[in-house]
């Protein structure tokens, strides 16, 4: 019997940007996939922002196509972690991928609002 060889799995690359507005509020737009195999590189990215003077971080996930449990406990890390620090984390806009998980782990409240991505 020949053996077929069906690849291996390679993550989509993560892509974190970040945007001083200048008032206290950064905005961080994620494009990727937010799993197991990028956390670590998320954290690494983002640590060193969410920060005094910042006040508020927006977070723009719009472009993240797949989260996975890893992810998600990544980012309400990221919000636990901000709010110790009196720092807010909004979601502004979440990929349809990224709303249905978070809905899945009773967080919808963080979801952005009608009218929002």
């Amino acid at each position: 019997m020949a053996s077929t060889d069906i690849g291996r799995y390679t993550p989509w690359p993560l892509s974190v940007t970040c945007t001083d507005r200048g008032d206290g509020t950064l905005l961080i737009r994620v494009i990727g996939e937010l799993d197991a195999c990028v956390v670590s590189q998320f954290r690494a990215e983002v640590a060193g922002l969410v920060k005094a003077p910042v006040r508020v971080v927006e977070l723009d996930l719009d472009g993240v196509r797949f989260c996975d449990a890893a992810g998600v406990r990544e980012l309400l890390t990221l919000r636990h972690r901000a709010a110790q620090q009196q720092i807010m984390v909004a979601l502004v806009a979440a990929h349809p991928a990224v709303q249905y998980v978070l809905g899945l782990v009773g967080q919808r409240a963080w979801l952005p609002g009608p009218g929002q991505r």
